[in-house]
């Protein structure tokens, strides 16, 4: 990425800050407060979800069709599915909570085309056509192969012939927490509502949920800084 989240976080966002001091007319407490933990939510969704299910992505389809097995390939592919969800709506989040913190809205289409809505009206199965839809894209992208995006798509449902590659990658894709990230990104999906209609109704225990969310992305982002040489 262009700008990466260090950028966003620890430069971006305090220099936006910094001038929205100096900018007239401010807005009021109650829509910066409000921009603030639909920002903090929507940065937590892209460090939290959105980069270590890309990563595991990656890893998956990188490492070429005969390093996998059934459940790597599922792997692979679910997590796809969910950081380009994530990311979709980790995008407007921020955007929306950016333009909050600065007195202005984002247009509701914009919002909309942003959570992907506007392309699925808020209804389930068409968001899930969407999404598989985009991971099959994404994995052409990432294999930039046809033959290996099917190779990859058939080892979902056929075992392929165990070898010494698969057994590596196995073991790669299950450590690191890959599989928890993975089941807690499933039921984030599942059972959170969408950012806008959770934070409609101002509540302290909510803003208490956006701060922790985002002070856990800050902990884990500087965790993985790359050290001073």
């Amino acid at each position: 990425m262009l700008i990466s989240l260090h950028h966003l976080l620890f430069v971006l966002l305090p220099v936006a800050l910094a001038a929205r001091m100096v900018i007239k007319p401010r807005p009021s407490a109650l829509d910066m407060a409000h921009g603030i933990t639909r920002f903090c939510l929507g940065f937590g969704k892209a460090v939290l979800l959105v980069d270590p299910l890309w990563h595991l992505a990656a890893m998956v389809f990188r490492g070429g069709p005969e390093s996998l097995s059934v459940s790597v390939a599922w792997m692979g592919f679910l997590a796809q599915l969910v950081s380009l969800h994530f990311a979709c709506t980790a995008a407007g989040d921020m955007l929306s909570g950016t333009a909050e913190m600065f007195g202005s809205k984002v247009a509701e289409p914009v919002q909309e085309a942003l959570t992907l809505r506007r392309f699925t009206k808020g209804k389930w199965l068409q968001l899930v056509v969407l999404l598989l839809v985009a991971a099959v894209i994404g994995m052409l992208v990432q294999t930039a192969s046809f033959g290996d995006t099917w190779k990859h798509l058939h080892a979902m449902f056929v075992a392929p012939a165990k070898t010494t590659a698969t057994v590596f990658q196995q073991e790669r894709v299950w450590t690191d927490f890959n599989a928890l990230t993975l089941f807690a990104s499933l039921m984030c999906l599942i059972a959170l509502p969408h950012s806008r209609d959770f934070l409609r109704e101002p509540a302290p225990w909510k803003a208490v949920v956006c701060l922790v969310t985002f002070i856990l992305a800050v902990a884990m982002l500087w965790g993985h800084a790359a050290p001073m040489p």
